[in-house]
C-alpha cells in the first residue's frame, strides 16, 4: 500500500516506489487507483490521496495485519474483488507490483480483455538463492511467476541484473523493459538542516527493514575494524518496540559481542521527512545486502550528497558507480567492507567528490517525473488502440493538437521542471568556455526542429548572445547541405552527422546533440563517433531513460508531455548555455583576444 509507514518488516522501497509513482503519474492527468488489501477494519473502502489519485482497500482476508508470505492463500478473492470492480469500472491499463498482485491481476484482467503491465521488485528464483532453507515464500512461487512472465504484456525490470533473470525465466526480450525507481528530489537534496553528531566521530548510517539479509549485521561486524566510527540504524518497528523486534534483538547481541553496543544505534522507524538531515549528517551510507532488487536508499543518501558503500548485487550495480559515487563491496564480507571504509572515511575530499557526483547522477537518471514519463510511454504501448482517454490525458499522445491553454499549462509545469537543471547548464557553459578559449571547437547535431535549434546556438557563439566579445568556433552539422547530401547518398543517412565530426572533430572538442526522442540513429552515431575520436559529448533530450541520454558523457533530460514543450524548453536550456558562455569568456578578461593570440 502506498499509504503503509515505511520501515517495517513487509514494507520498505516497494511502497516508497508504488507512492511516488502514482502520484507522479497523477499529476500528469490520469486517473490512477491503487487497490490494496484492507489491513485494518477501521480504514474506508476508498481514499482520495491527491487529485487523480485513490486508494482502494480490498476484502481479501482478515483485516489485520498479515505476514507478507501468507497472503497468497487470499489472492483468489482479491482477484474477484478486482473482476467485480473492473466490470463497474473498466481500466485501460492494469500495472502490478509484485507477484502477488500479478497473480490476481492477471486473473481479474484476462476475462476483460485488459492488458497487464507487471513489476515484479523481487524475483523468488534470486530470493531462494541466497537465502537458502531461510526463504519463507509459498512453493508456488516460483511457478506462478513464470507464469507471470509468460502472461503480461509487458515486463518492467528495475535493474540490468533483473533483466537476466526474466530472460531466463522464459521472457522475451521485446517483453522487457527497463525503468528503475526514482527518488523524491525536493525532499532528498544536499541542502537543508543536518544532524547534530556525535563531536570527534566519523558517522555511518544503514537504512533498510530489518531483515537479515539486509547485511546490517556485516555493517556492525566492520564496525569493530573501525576506530572512532558510529553507526545510525535506521528501520523496523517504532523505537520503544525494538526490544520486542527478533531481528534488532540479534543486532544488539553481535555489537556486544564485538565490542561496539556503545557506537551502534537502532533507531527504529523513522519519519521520511526527517531522513534527509540524517543523511547529510553522515560521512557515508552503507546498503551492503545479501542481494537487493534495487536499493531505493542508496539513490536517497545519493541525492542529498553522501557517498554510498554497496553490495555489489542486483540493482546497487546500476544505481552506484564504483570510484564516482561511491564503492562496491562483496556481500556478506565484513573484513573488505572495513578495508573500503577505512580509506574513504580518512579521505575527505574523495567523499565530497563521490557526493557530488551521486547528486549529479541522481537528478539526470531518477528524478521521479522521468520515471513516470517512461511509465506511461509503457502503458502507451500496450493500451488497446480504441481506448483513446488515457493516452490523451497522461502519456502525451494526443488525437487532436493540445489547446492552447493546455499547451501554456504543459509548458509552464515544465519550466518549473527546469529550474532545477539551471545550476547544471551553467556548469557545461562555463566547461564550454573554457574549451572554446582554449582554442576548441564545438559541433552541433539535430534533426527537424532540433536541427534549426543547432543553427541557431551556432549563430550565437559565432556571433554574439549578448555581450560584444570575439567569435567562438561553433559548426552545425547540417549547415553544409552539398556534404550533408554528398554523405547521405554515399554512405547512409545513419552517417550524415558522423562523418562530419570525423572530418571536424579534434580531442578536446565537444560535440553537443539534441534529439527530443534520444534515438535518431543519425544523432547516436554521431556521439559514438565523437567519443572514438576523443571528443566530449553532451546531450539535450527528452524523458530519459533514452538511448542518447545513456550513451552522452554529459546529459540533460526533460520529461515533458509533448515534443513541442521538449523543444521550446530546449532553446530556454541553449540561451541559459549561451549565456553562462558569454559571461565566463567576459570574465575571464579574453573576450576581445584575437584568435591567433590563442593558437600560437
Amino acid at each position: 500500500s502506498p499509504l503503509a509507514a515505511v520501515g517495517g518488516v513487509d514494507a520498505g522501497g516497494q511502497n516508497v516506489h508504488v507512492a511516488a509513482l502514482a502520484e507522479t503519474i497523477a499529476r500528469r492527468g490520469a486517473e490512477v487507483v491503487v487497490y490494496t488489501r484492507r489491513d485494518a477494519a477501521h480504514l474506508p473502502r476508498r481514499v482520495r490521496v491527491t487529485d487523480g489519485l485513490t486508494v482502494e482497500h480490498v476484502d481479501a482476508g482478515p483485516p489485520r495485519p498479515v505476514p507478507k508470505d501468507e497472503l497468497l492463500q487470499y489472492m483468489d478473492r482479491f482477484a474477484e474483488q478486482l473482476s467485480e470492480s473492473w466490470r463497474v469500472e473498466r481500466p485501460e491499463v492494469v500495472h502490478a507490483h509484485f507477484w502477488m498482485s500479478g497473480h490476481a491481476a492477471r486473473r481479474a484482467a484476462q476475462s476483460l480483455g485488459v492488458p497487464v503491465v507487471q513489476t515484479f521488485h523481487a524475483l523468488g528464483v534470486v530470493k531462494r538463492r541466497y537465502q537458502g532453507g531461510k526463504d519463507t515464500s509459498p512453493p508456488e512461487r516460483l511457478e506462478i511467476e513464470q507464469s507471470i512472465v509468460r502472461g503480461a504484456e509487458k515486463i518492467i525490470a528495475t535493474c540490468t541484473d533483473e533483466v537476466f533473470e526474466l530472460l531466463r525465466l522464459g521472457a522475451s526480450n521485446p517483453k522487457l523493459t527497463v525503468i528503475p525507481s526514482g527518488v523524491d528530489l525536493d525532499l532528498f537534496r544536499p541542502e537543508g538542516p543536518r544532524e547534530a553528531r556525535r563531536p570527534g566521530y566519523k558517522r555511518l548510517v544503514c537504512v533498510g527493514r530489518l531483515v537479515e539479509r539486509k547485511g546490517i549485521g556485516n555493517a556492525i561486524s566492520a564496525l569493530s575494524a573501525l576506530a572512532d566510527t558510529e553507526l545510525i540504524v535506521v528501520g523496523g518497528p517504532e523505537r520503544k518496540f525494538l526490544e520486542q523486534d527478533p531481528e534488532a534483538r540479534r543486532l544488539v547481541a553481535l555489537a556486544h559481542e564485538h565490542g561496539v553496543a556503545g557506537r551502534v544505534e537502532l533507531r527504529g522507524r523513522m519519519e521520511r521527512e526527517k531522513l534527509p538531515a540524517l543523511l547529510r549528517s553522515a560521512d557515508a551510507l552503507l546498503s551492503v545486502p545479501w542481494y537487493e532488487p534495487f536499493g531505493i536508499t542508496a539513490l536517497e543518501a545519493m541525492a542529498c550528497g553522501l557517498p554510498v558503500v554497496a553490495s555489489a548485487v542486483g540493482g546497487l550495480i546500476d544505481t552506484v558507480v564504483d570510484g564516482r559515487t561511491g564503492v562496491h563491496v562483496p556481500p556478506r564480507d565484513p573484513e573488505r567492507l572495513a578495508a573500503e571504509l577505512e580509506p574513504l572515511l580518512a579521505d575527505r575530499r574523495r567523499r565530497i567528490a563521490y557526493g557530488r557526483a551521486g547528486v549529479q547522477r541522481v537528478r539526470r537518471l531518477y528524478d521521479w517525473n522521468r520515471i513516470a514519463a517512461a511509465t506511461l510511454d509503457v502503458y502507451e504501448r500496450v493500451a488497446p488502440r480504441q481506448s483513446r482517454r488515457m493516452r490523451d490525458r497522461s502519456a502525451g499522445v494526443f488525437a487532436l493538437p493540445p489547446t492552447a491553454s493546455e499547451h501554456v499549462a504543459a509548458l509552464t509545469d515544465a519550466l518549473s521542471g527546469l529550474a532545477g537543471q539551471l545550476e547544471r547548464l551553467s556548469e557545461l557553459g562555463e566547461r564550454l568556455a573554457a574549451r572554446l578559449l582554449a582554442g576548441g571547437r564545438l559541433l552541433v547535431a539535430g534533426n527537424g526542429g532540433s536541427a534549426a535549434q543547432a543553427q541557431h546556438l551556432t549563430a550565437e557563439l559565432v556571433g554574439r548572445y549578448h555581450s560584444e566579445r570575439r567569435p567562438l568556433s561553433a559548426i552545425c552539422l547540417h549547415g553544409d547541405t552539398s556534404s550533408l547530401t554528398a554523405i547521405a547518398n554515399d554512405y547512409g543517412g545513419d552517417q550524415a552527422f558522423a562523418r562530419q565530426v570525423q572530418a571536424h572533430g579534434r580531442p578536446g572538442d565537444v560535440l553537443i546533440a539534441l534529439s527530443t526522442s534520444g534515438a535518431s540513429e543519425n544523432v547516436l552515431a554521431a556521439v559514438r563517433e565523437a567519443q572514438r575520436a576523443g571528443l566530449e559529448a553532451w546531450a539535450l533530450t527528452g524523458p530519459a531513460p533514452n538511448p542518447l541520454a545513456d550513451l552522452s558523457d554529459e546529459a540533460v533530460a526533460f520529461a515533458c508531455p509533448w515534443t513541442a514543450t521538449v523543444q521550446e524548453l530546449h532553446m530556454v536550456a541553449l540561451h541559459v548555455i549561451c549565456a553562462a558562455v558569454d559571461r565566463e569568456v567576459v570574465l575571464s578578461g579574453r573576450g576581445r583576444e584575437p584568435l591567433e593570440e590563442v593558437l600560437r
